[in-house]
């Protein structure tokens, strides 16, 4: 019988903590850290591919906006928490809680005290089943007219000299559009995508598709 990949995984950290003795580098804990946690899945694609849309079904509730014009700048972070909550994180490390509130359109909304350029990320907290299971990733738009915003995506979604974040990710296609296969082709050449650390789907336009 197979031993579940898990079960493995922890027994190697056991063994390498072991080997260190005391002196263990903080990755082992960075490595226990990650695997005590849900499957973190980002969703990616170009601007109005449906990665709000599809992250909204996930969930079961509109905690997303998914109105006309680009939607999603930042990287925004869905777990599981018991009650509500909006953090933003600055790239120097600080978080800052934010008041929430219910847009006209329905979904929720926050008022960002930074300066787009000065967030890492936004991170939400939220009472829904879903999340105790996976932490959703929603990423800004592939090929956005908005400066600063692909690269924030692209940045996050396929860093030049760190792994990812993101255990896997699913990328949406409406239609197969130059920028998405300019991402693709830029994804799979990074150290990450060669060493297959990160698996990437791609959906069609239909989110029940994707959802199945």
């Amino acid at each position: 019988m197979s031993v579940p990949v898990e079960v493995a995984v922890r027994d190697l950290l056991d063994t390498a903590r072991a080997l260190y003795g005391g002196d263990a580098p903080a990755q082992l804990d960075d490595l226990e850290r990650r695997l005590a946690e849900p499957l973190r899945l980002a969703i990616a694609g170009i601007v109005k591919a449906g990665k709000s849309t599809l992250l909204n079904a996930i969930v079961g509730e509109r905690v997303a906006a998914t109105d006309a014009g680009e939607c999603t700048r930042l990287v925004t972070w869905y777990r599981h928490a018991t009650t509500r909550s909006v953090s933003v994180v600055a790239r120097d490390g600080t978080s800052t809680r934010l008041p929430i509130h219910r847009a006209a359109a329905g979904h929720f909304a926050f008022d960002l005290n930074l300066p787009v350029d000065d967030v890492d990320r936004v991170e939400v907290g939220w009472p829904a089943p879903a999340l105790k299971r996976v932490v959703l990733i929603d990423t800004p738009g592939i090929a956005s007219l908005s400066p600063g915003t692909t690269a924030r995506a692209t940045g996050f979604l396929a860093p030049d000299e760190a792994a990812p974040a993101a255990d896997a990710i699913i990328y949406l296609l409406r239609r197969l559009h130059p920028a998405d296969m300019r991402f693709l082709a830029a994804f799979r050449d990074t150290a990450a995508g060669s060493s297959s650390t990160t698996r990437v789907s791609a959906c069609g336009a239909s989110i029940r598709a994707c959802c199945r």
